[in-house]
């Protein structure tokens, strides 16, 4: 109660108690005296009681200013102070007021009741999520148990709810594993009802497995009792599947076991058919292997003739030319190239081979071929770019080349395609890519010359793609060669065979060997034929071999010796022979002498499985291109003839090397 109104009511009690003095009331005959009047409210007073009742902040604030001249200093800050008091306690009464309206307002959204559905679930969530933001809200409020206990009532409508959904997914779930690890074992049941592999009976064990897995893991589902019925008949047909495969296995290592022993069988009838074929090879090639040279009938020699052909004499019969076989692939050895030629005369002089490794040069790099230079043939155009082919020299007929030439002999002729004036061939000159024109005359044609081809039937010309290419001399015509050679006779039943040493055209010879000093190494390959004979049970060998060719060389003592090691046979795998190439001289001219200077060959010695065989045999070779700073030969090459005496067998062998200096 204000101040003002407390005054009002006890002046109004006191005239009360006047009126009844005056109408005689009480035993006392003097007159009650009336107590003084109640003092006049002063502005503040009135300010302050106002401020107190005032609805509103603007209210509160008009009760001061209406007094605030008529106040001193000190009441004017105590009610500014009432004033700014009345005002926060009508915004506090105001947001309470708001606050219980959203509490009101979220707790009406809260359900009496949940339904197992997630829409349900979410929906309650959602109005249990706006009840808690508004009761987080409700600062001016002391009291908010109502509507907590409200929402902890909600949470467990919701949870409960939730339990059934999460039930009955995971019944779906497990379901699902059940059906799926049953249509799985059906499956694999499936592949074994036949002849079961191990590999299918393992398939049908990790699909019974899985099954059971899925058993064991459906705890939400009451009955799956159709599962475990076709788990136990699953197990009973993976068990009659093992039983079936171990019958099946029996039967088949049984007749993995006969054809083992079929195989077992050929292979010892192929075995023994190849041993007595060797047999047979080894008895002819023993026969038939030959040192190099001799004469009269006794002649085994072969060399390059002019077109680079082999030529090979036997005896006193007619020199065979042996062509190179182009199709023939022979691994080189040491950086020589390995060639094969071979040759099948007309009537009954049966089939020669050769097998030869050259040391033949690299190709050279010469000027461009636009460049003003000799080019063995006319220019046609006056720039270097189209020149007249003459192949009437054996150097032009080398150096023309195209994929139309490709005739191994004789003659290759090209008619005039329609509408066509001219043969039209792509091809390269001197190794210059281009193209080859014919302007016939007859028919054009390309024959097979003895070192490439000659053109005729017309005007031939070649006009290079690119002028400003290179030209590239092919390697010299003269080089070094070794190589081994075979006769067979028509019927078969004869072999001769032998090896040579040659230098294809100018020899470069080696020279003033006498005046050299110091020594020398060289090594490369060697090849030739051999024959390990038996006619008692022991070792029956033959065919061809390669090897590796070491030789050193004292120009002290004008001397040199040799070792052919690291053989390898004719069936590919490795030998462990060793052919020692005894101490010789050397001649003036890098012959290979002998000891005693007369030119007779040196003996070998043939050593196997590290026992030695006795001295004998031969061996006989040349060194070649001294160099020009150092004098030293470069090259060496040679022959040998070694033969072997075993218990129960008898070895021949011939063979030539070509080795380089180091």
């Amino acid at each position: 109660m204000s101040r003002f109104k407390k005054l009002t009511t006890i002046a109004a009690v006191a005239a009360l108690a006047v009126g009844l003095a005056a109408c005689g009331g009480g035993d006392d005959d003097t007159a009650m005296e009336m107590p003084p009047p109640p003092p006049t409210p002063t502005p503040y007073e009135m300010a302050i009681d106002n401020i107190a009742d005032a609805a509103t902040a603007a209210d509160a604030q008009a009760a001061y200013d209406a007094v605030k001249d008529d106040v001193t200093a000190s009441e004017g800050e105590d009610l500014q102070d009432a004033v700014n008091a009345r005002t926060m306690a009508l915004a506090t009464a105001a947001r309470a007021a708001m606050q219980r309206m959203d509490l009101m307002d979220a707790a009406g959204g809260i359900p009496a009741s949940v339904d197992a559905t997630a829409e349900a679930i979410a929906a309650a969530s959602t109005a249990i999520g706006a009840l808690q933001d508004a009761i987080d809200a409700a600062d001016d409020i002391d009291d908010t148990s109502m509507y907590e206990a409200m929402i902890t009532a909600a949470n467990m409508l919701v949870e409960t709810a939730q339990g059934h959904v999460d039930t009955q997914g995971r019944m779906a779930m497990q379901m699902t594993a059940l059906t799926t690890a049953n249509t799985a074992l059906t499956t694999a049941l499936g592949a074994i009802a036949g002849m079961p592999t191990q590999a299918q009976i393992d398939d049908a064990e990790t699909a019974l497995a899985a099954l059971n897995t899925a058993i064991a893991d459906a705890a939400d589902i009451d009955d799956t009792q159709m599962y475990a019925t076709a788990a136990a008949s699953a197990q009973a047909a993976i068990e009659q599947a093992e039983k079936t495969l171990m019958a099946n296995m029996d039967q088949e290592e049984a007749d993995r076991i006969a054809a083992e022993e079929e195989a077992d069988r050929i292979a010892a009838e192929k075995a023994a058919a190849d041993a007595a074929a060797m047999a047979v090879t080894a008895r002819k090639l023993y026969a038939g292997i030959s040192a190099p040279g001799g004469t009269g009938d006794a002649i085994r020699t072969a060399a390059h003739d002019a077109d680079g052909n082999i030529e090979v004499t036997i005896g006193t019969e007619a020199a065979v030319d042996l062509s190179e076989d182009e199709d023939a692939t022979v691994a080189e050895r040491h950086g020589w190239t390995g060639m094969m030629f071979n040759a099948e005369p007309d009537g009954d002089a049966g089939i020669y081979e050769a097998v030869v490794y050259s040391h033949v040069g690299e190709a050279t790099q010469g000027p461009k071929f636009s460049d003003t230079h000799a080019y063995d043939t006319a220019e046609v155009d006056g720039t270097n770019t189209e020149l007249q082919v003459d192949t009437g020299t054996a150097e032009v007929q080398a150096r023309i080349a195209s994929p139309s030439f490709d005739q191994s002999a004789g003659a290759k002729t090209f008619e005039l395609g329609e509408n066509l004036e001219r043969v039209i061939l792509a091809g390269s000159y001197r190794g210059v890519a281009g193209t080859y024109y014919c302007d016939p005359t007859a028919t054009c044609s390309a024959t097979v010359a003895s070192s490439g081809f000659t053109l005729g039937g017309g005007t031939w010309t070649f006009k290079a793609t690119d002028p400003e290419q290179r030209l590239m001399d092919a390697p010299d015509d003269a080089y070094a060669s070794y190589g081994w050679w075979l006769h067979k006779s028509e019927d078969g039943d004869t072999f001769t065979a032998s090896a040579f040493a040659a230098y294809r055209g100018t020899v470069a010879a080696a020279e003033n060997i006498g005046t050299l000093q110091g020594s020398a190494t060289y090594m490369g390959g060697a090849a030739g034929k051999y024959s390990l004979r038996s006619s008692t049970g022991g070792t029956n060998d033959a065919g061809h071999f390669t090897a590796d060719a070491t030789l050193e060389a004292d120009f002290g003592d004008d001397m040199i010796t040799g070792t052919i090691n690291n053989f390898t046979g004719a069936d590919g795998e490795p030998r462990n022979w060793s052919v020692e190439l005894m101490e010789s001289g050397v001649g003036d001219t890098g012959t290979i002498l002998g000891t005693d200077g007369t030119g007779d060959p040196m003996q070998t010695k043939w050593t196997i499985d590290g026992t030695a065989g006795a001295a004998d045999g031969q061996w006989r070779g040349n060194l070649y291109e001294n160099d020009t700073t150092s004098l030293v030969p470069q090259v060496a090459t040679g022959t040998f003839y070694s033969t072997y005496g075993l218990t129960g067998s008898d070895g021949r062998m011939v063979g030539a090397f070509g080795a380089n200096a180091q």
